[in-house]
């Protein structure tokens, strides 16, 4: 079971990261150089429907995995007769899992439900500020995911 939960964590992690590789580094920039404003942001709008919601389920596999994974250790050292705990890095990419769960949150609930009103409204420049400052906030979330990545690798 530890296996494939572990699978399962790295397969949401990187989707998640992956994805927003993509948008940043890719994606948003080509629409920047090639579209106009009306284009660019039914393109943006239609790639972020599709894409959050596979964000919001990689970021449930990831605290379920992580919650299973935090458990294990907890109950190995029970079972060891040790007060030994899960590593600090793992505690790090906790905190840092929860910061970007609430930045994506942030970015749902506020950010693409203000770029979505301006789509409807065609209210282009409304929408390409409400663009840049999700743009901002995943360009965040994308350095501090890899920051977990760096605490769980490289903190014991």
């Amino acid at each position: 079971m530890y296996d494939f939960a572990k699978f399962l964590h790295l397969v949401a992690a990187t989707v998640w990261m992956g994805g927003m590789a993509f948008m940043l580094l890719a994606l948003r920039p080509a629409a920047i150089a090639t579209l106009d404003a009306p284009s660019r942001a039914r393109l943006m709008g239609a790639v972020w429907q599709r894409f959050f919601p596979v964000v919001l389920v990689a970021i449930v596999v990831l605290f379920a995995t992580g919650s299973h994974f935090f458990a294990s250790v907890v109950r190995a050292a029970r079972l060891a007769g040790s007060q030994g705990g899960v590593p600090l890095g793992w505690n790090l990419m906790l905190v840092i899992g929860i910061l970007m769960a609430l930045i994506f949150g942030h970015i749902y609930a506020s950010g693409y439900r203000r770029f979505k009103r301006a789509v409807a409204a065609q209210e282009w420049p409304v929408a390409a500020q409400a663009a840049t400052q999700i743009q901002w906030l995943m360009a965040t979330n994308f350095i501090l995911g890899w920051l977990a990545i760096a605490a769980v690798r490289l903190v014991r």
